[in-house]
């Protein structure tokens, strides 16, 4: 995998929670989209200086924070919402949360990677492409009931794996 696949992988899977840092400091949505664009690309210009021993979301969202602090520190005509402090401890409590929900994530991939084919591509499209049942139907030539079924089968199959793996990990330690 190249340099380019790599971060991009790493960077997509993060966005959502690199958004949602910003989210939790930034309300103007314009300013929100400003400023995850200058984290993307300043991810992807120090990318080279990424330790990917290090977790990419925890890197990420420390840019992000710096991010922050530079532009509230450019807005010298609006206070501050919060100190540099509680941006950091901010970004403290996303990187513990980050901690608590990879082993279960890591479950998920492991999970969904040995389903077969057509199950994945349910998934693909509801979660991914985030297609209404409706027209999940319509692609499957099937019935929009006949999704929901297979969608709340999947879930709970899904469910039982995540836990079965989660129970196994337990036992190892």
């Amino acid at each position: 995998m190249d340099r380019q696949e790599h971060f991009l992988r790493l960077f997509l899977q993060h966005q959502a929670d690199v958004r949602a840092f910003i989210g939790s400091l930034v309300r103007e949505p314009q300013a929100r989209d400003d400023l995850f664009q200058e984290v993307a690309l300043v991810c992807w210009r120090d990318f080279a200086r990424y330790d990917p021993a290090r977790s990419f979301g925890a890197w990420a969202r420390g840019i992000a924070a710096n991010k922050v602090k530079q532009a509230w520190a450019k807005a010298s005509h609006t206070p501050m919402p919060f100190s540099p402090e509680t941006v950091d401890a901010i970004l403290a409590a996303f990187d513990r949360t980050a901690a608590d929900v990879s082993p279960r994530l890591d479950a998920l991939r492991e999970c969904v990677d040995e389903l077969p084919e057509r199950p994945r591509r349910l998934l693909a499209f509801r979660y991914q492409h985030a297609l209404s049942p409706a027209e999940i139907a319509r692609r499957l030539e099937s019935t929009r009931d006949a999704v929901y079924k297979a969608l709340a089968r999947l879930r709970a199959r899904l469910e039982d794996c995540i836990r079965r793996r989660l129970a196994l990990r337990e036992r190892g330690a």
